[in-house]
């Protein structure tokens, strides 16, 4: 039972493997006028000390599983782009518990209208929340942790809408800026409250304008780079700007494994005064579907 469980399991690397190097998983089931950029990856880092004197060390792990999807369809009349990222990890450390590390929701459908080669009219909608409750962590008088859950799926949850005007020089670069009408949905960790008023506000409805610029480059077959930078500036002024920039290069190490290097740098008014930063280093086993 063994054996045969082992080569079931070295027959779908070797055929992983081989799908991977002829550029996907499903690549031949793509629709001619349609292009994909779609990768699905499990990373996995353990730690253990016992009695080790020679440094000192604390146990950990961490699991992160990620899905990443780029899709877009191609007319005469207009493209559709859909765009999925889907994250979802955790780390235990000895002594501290379980940790939330990673929980994104993100998916943007988009169309643009071919009206004139580089300048292009879009519409589009985008959805943004987290799978798992996320923990503000403290402790008491005593030292005792107290857990205290401030978000959780759809709270908060974010809708947007927009239309505007676009600039796709080539499929490495482009840049958009328009209208945009942001909701915001939370039930009870007050993210769509205005505190100036009484009332509890669990949805907030922002219009405002938009702005994203997305940058991707391949160096080679074995080494890819992209960037997007988001920003966003409701009616309201100025000082009620969001905005993220999210970094990624990734390296192909063989068939099935890639090592990442990520940065990003958000800032929210409503979620604190100070910008905030993430940088990830990660290697693991990658799944390239298209």
């Amino acid at each position: 039972m063994k054996k045969s469980l082992f080569a079931i399991g070295c027959a779908a690397l070797i055929s992983a493997s081989t799908a991977f190097a002829e550029g996907g998983m499903f690549e031949g089931y793509l629709p001619e006028n349609w292009t994909a950029d779609v990768v699905a990856a499990v990373k996995f880092t353990r730690m253990n000390f016992y009695n080790w004197h020679q440094e000192s060390g604390t146990s950990s792990s961490t699991w992160l599983v990620t899905y990443d999807a780029d899709l877009k369809a191609h007319w005469s009349v207009a493209d559709w782009r859909n765009k999925l990222n889907l994250a979802l990890g955790q780390t235990w450390t000895d002594g501290l518990g379980k940790r939330k590390s990673a929980d994104k929701i993100f998916y943007e459908t988009m169309a643009d209208f071919n009206a004139l080669e580089k300048f292009k009219p879009y519409v589009g909608a985008r959805f943004e929340s987290q799978f798992m409750k996320g923990y503000e962590y403290s402790e008491d008088e005593e030292g005792n942790e107290i857990k205290t859950t401030i978000s959780k799926f759809m709270d908060p949850g974010y809708v947007t809408q927009m239309a505007g005007i676009g600039y796709f020089p080539n499929d490495m670069f482009s840049t958009r800026l328009g209208f945009a009408n942001r909701m915001t949905i939370s039930n009870k960790y007050l993210y769509a409250d205005d505190p100036d008023t009484k009332k509890v506000e669990k949805f907030k409805d922002e219009p405002g304008l938009e702005s994203i610029t997305e940058f991707k480059y391949s160096f080679s077959d074995l080494v890819s780079f992209k960037s997007r930078l988001w920003a966003f500036v409701n009616f309201k002024g100025f000082d009620e700007i969001d905005g993220k920039w999210e970094n990624l290069l990734a390296v192909t190490l063989s068939p099935l494994f890639e090592l990442q290097v990520g940065y990003d740098i958000a800032y929210d008014k409503d979620l604190d005064e100070d910008s905030q930063h993430k940088n990830t280093i990660l290697i693991g086993v990658t799944w390239r579907w298209f």
